[in-house]
């Protein structure tokens, strides 16, 4: 059975960095620390998970930069959403919980 870690989160960051580093990151709270998702052009570093002080964990993560915009939209977009890091082979993603087949979005219009 694998090792692994899953947990709802609610808040995230948006960075976007310009100049030579040109990359976008998104940070997302978690119960257990934080999970940053770098996007990034080219060859991808190995994820991995550094705990910090108090037993908080950082989840470093990385994706390519073409995925920013499924990312982005996903955390817009969605709810409830979870993050999920396997520990034995560092394998990361966030996802929505189940949903119903043609639930769709609510739009509202003010009268």
């Amino acid at each position: 059975m694998s090792n692994f870690v899953i947990e709802e989160f609610k808040v995230y960051k948006v960075f976007l960095v310009s100049g030579n580093a040109n990359e976008a990151s998104i940070h997302i709270k978690l119960p257990s620390g934080i999970a940053v998702i770098r996007f990034l052009h080219g060859k991808l570093p190995s994820n991995e998970v550094v705990t910090k002080g108090e037993g908080k964990n950082l989840y470093k993560v990385h994706a390519s930069a073409n995925n920013y915009p499924f990312y982005i939209d996903i955390v817009r977009n969605e709810g409830p959403l979870f993050f999920f890091y396997d520990l034995d082979d560092n394998l990361s993603y966030i996802t929505t919980s189940e949903e119903p087949v043609g639930e769709g979005e609510q739009n509202f219009i003010a009268v």
